[in-house]
Formats: C-alpha cells, structure tokens, sequence
C-alpha cells in the first residue's frame, strides 16, 4: 500500500514539472540587462586655449654655501654673531687676537727706518766715489763696490716695505668678515678657541638664502620646446610643495644644464626664486610647473574620459547612432583636469567619462545625469 502511494506521488510531481515545461518554452525570454543601453555621461571634445606646462619634481638649492675659515692664526677674542643669524655682506663674524702680527708690523717698520738710512748713506758714498773717480783719486772696483752697497740697501727697503704690508694684511685677517649674505649655521669657534688656516673644520657656514635656485630635471623630448620659448621670453616657474600647502612662490628659468643625462634621459634645469619671504629652505624637494606658453586651439576632453590598455590609452565616444565605440588616442599633457589630445579625435565628437567600466564596443547608450565624485 506503501509502495503505490510513494509511485503516484512521483508521477504527480513529474506531470507538474512538464507542465511548467511546456509553459515556460511557450512564453518569450524577457530582456536581458546586456540588451538595455547602458547609462553614461559624456561631454564634446572642444579647442580652447590651453597652458603648455611641463611638471617635475624639484630640489632646492642655495646660490652660495660659503664654510668661513680663518686666513691667519689667531685666538678667537669675539663672536660676533648667533646661530641661525641673518648676516650682510661686509657683516663682522669673528675677531682673533692679532698682537702677534702686530708686534711684526713694528718690526717691519724698525728695519725699515734702519735700512732706508744705510741706502742714503750707500748713495751719498756713490756719488763721492763717482766723484773722486772723476778726479783720479778712486779706482774703478771702488765705484763698483759702491754701487753693489747701494743697491744691497734698496733692496732691503723695498724688503721691510713688504715687511710691513704682510703684517697689516695678517692684522686685516683677524676681523674675518662675511662674504656674502645669507643665514649662519653651526658655529664651531668658540670664544678663546684656537683658529688656524689648517683646520678641516670651518668656524661658521653662510648659506645664501636669497636669492635660491630649485634644480629639476625634465624629460628630453621637452628639450626643444623648452629652448624655443626660452628664446622669445622668459619663462615663469612656480612651486609649491604637499607639506606646505600654502607654499607657491614664482620665478624664472635660469639655466638649462649643457647636456642631457644618458643614463636617464631627462635633462638638467634650474630657476631662480626671489625667496623674499624665505618659504625656500635649502634641501626642501618641491612640486615644479614650468610654464612655455599658450596654445590658443588645443584639442581637450575633460581627463576622467581617458582610459589605458594594453595598447595603450583610449577613449570611448558615441556615435550618431548612440552606440558606444573604441577611439585610440595620443594625449600630450593634461592641464588642470583637462586633457589636450594630440591625435585620434576631432572637435565635436562626443566623449564617455563616467560609465566606461560596463560599455563595450557596439553597446547602446544612454545620457544620464553626471555623478558626485565621492
């Protein structure tokens, strides 16, 4: 009894299933999502002037590091300045005791005073002799020896006036001065040290803060570019820097380094910063705009519209029938959000930039409305 409940059990469940068979092979599919055009946003490609700008990363660097070291040996009696001073040209640093070189100098001055009279004594007997040779009462050889004398004497003048310059020069060396303007750093001569021309360390170093150079390196193929807009005007560079947002000082390209870096291709450039405000520190690595100049009818499409392969970078546009299509591209820089396209696009086509991930070639498409960015 058992048995033959569990048999019609399963041809009633078997009946249903064809049932549901035969229906569901009766009835049309429903559309599929890939069938439904797929919304996006898109803009036109337009000409619009555009800012030729070159980007690097750069490195600042002082036009002048200048290690101080003394030029004559001398104790040091004065500091004249603080760690971290703003220094003048012409500024006092230091002051060595100098009595040695001035002890010298009147020495020199004694010798001096002894031998100029030993000269005007060797010429007055010159000329005596010169004279007694006239009358027969000198020989020859005496003139001669005369002659010797005197110019012995001159010579040892012309010595201690030497003399005497060497030691007011030694003395001028022990007020040790600054060189050039800048900021003082370490000062390693301490007051009653000892400072020689020998030592390996300097007394104080003077860096130059104003004005500063920011050294960058761009890659070659902006080289001509570089040099043609060089050559009709100056070119304005600015900085800025991520750990000091308020950070944006302008200059002007300076330099163009003589040869181009092998090794990585990219050549050598520096720009000069007035750096009034001191913004620029030495070593500080900065974000680097080097502006060439404007082009008045640059091809743009807004940047989010690029997309990158495998065979390099694409975009996707929509055609007079509203389907989707794969326009290879070559893009030349991108400027403020938008991206200058060199070739692969006229002016007016319509271009995908939000809703690329669920297109393909040949799909059809929708407008909808632009998204937030999160």
């Amino acid at each position: 009894m058992l048995n033959s409940r569990t048999a019609l059990i399963v041809a009633a469940l078997a009946a249903l299933a064809g049932v549901g068979w035969y229906l569901s092979a009766a009835k049309p599919p429903p559309a599929t999502v890939e069938n439904r055009p797929v919304p996006v946003v898109t803009a036109l490609a337009a000409p619009r002037p555009m800012p030729v700008r070159v980007e690097a990363v750069g490195n600042v660097q002082a036009v002048a590091v200048v290690p101080v070291r003394p030029r004559a040996e001398g104790e040091v009696l004065q500091v004249h300045i603080s760690e971290g001073q703003e220094v003048a040209q012409g500024d006092i640093l230091f002051t060595l005791d100098a009595r040695v070189a001035e002890a010298n100098k009147r020495q020199a001055e004694a010798n001096l005073a002894r031998d100029k009279a030993q000269l005007d004594r060797a010429r007055a007997y010159l000329v005596r002799y010169q004279d007694l040779l006239k009358a027969g009462s000198a020989t020859k050889q005496t003139v001669e020896q005369s002659q010797a004398e005197a110019a012995l004497a001159e010579a040892a003048v012309k010595a201690d006036l030497a003399a005497i310059d060497n030691a007011r020069l030694t003395i001028g060396y022990s007020t040790i001065k600054a060189l050039v303007p800048g900021r003082t750093g370490v000062i390693n001569a301490k007051l009653g040290s000892l400072a020689k021309p020998g030592d390996s360390q300097s007394m104080v170093t003077i860096t130059q803060m104003r004005p500063i150079n920011v050294a960058f390196s761009v890659a070659e193929t902006h080289l001509p570019r570089i040099r043609a807009a060089m050559a009709a005007q100056p070119l304005e560079v600015v900085v800025g820097s991520t750990a000091d947002p308020g950070l944006r000082a302008t200059g002007r390209l300076s330099f163009i380094d003589s040869a181009i870096d092998t090794a990585t291709g990219t050549i050598g450039l520096k720009a000069s910063f007035a750096n009034d405000d001191t913004r620029l520190w030495p070593g500080q690595f900065v974000n680097v705009t080097l502006t060439l100049g404007t082009e008045d009818n640059a091809l743009t499409v807004p940047a989010e519209a690029i997309q990158t392969g495998q065979s390099g970078t694409f975009v996707f546009v929509v055609d007079d029938q509203g389907k989707a299509d794969i326009r290879p591209v070559t893009i030349d820089r991108v400027v403020d959000g938008a991206a200058v396209v060199a070739q692969g696009l006229a002016a007016g086509a319509k271009v995908v930039i939000q809703g690329q991930m669920r297109l393909a070639p040949g799909l059809a498409v929708a407008e909808a409305k632009p998204q937030a960015a999160r």
